[in-house]
């Protein structure tokens, strides 16, 4: 069952991430992923959406069909927001394929 994130912010540049378990290789969550470099922390307005329910009561983002520990939720105090702090090698990402996508002008060799 997928839960939408009701604090979800749309983020303006930003990679459409799919986080899925190192473990079960189960999908996890969709995630707005804004520049580069590894994914250290998932900010919780940045989620689209999960497969299991994210609200405050939530401490650890655990896989539902393995079980399996994949992050902590921390509060960040630069910007003020909760977000969960990853473990290293528990989760594999990819990114989603959109079909929003702009086509370059080639030009044809003359």
């Amino acid at each position: 069952m997928k839960y939408l994130n009701p604090e979800r912010r749309r983020v303006r540049k930003s990679l459409i991430l799919i986080v899925s378990c190192g473990h079960c290789k189960s999908n996890l969550v969709r995630y707005q992923k804004v520049g580069r470099g590894n994914l250290l922390r998932m900010y919780i307005d940045r989620i689209i959406e999960s497969e299991m329910p994210i609200h405050s009561k939530t401490q650890d983002l655990v896989c539902p069909n393995c079980h399996q520990e994949i992050a902590n939720r921390i509060h960040v105090r630069q910007r003020g927001v909760d977000a969960f702090r990853m473990h290293r090698a528990t989760y594999n990402i990819r990114q989603e394929l959109t079909n929003n996508l702009k086509y370059h002008k080639h030009k044809s060799p003359s």
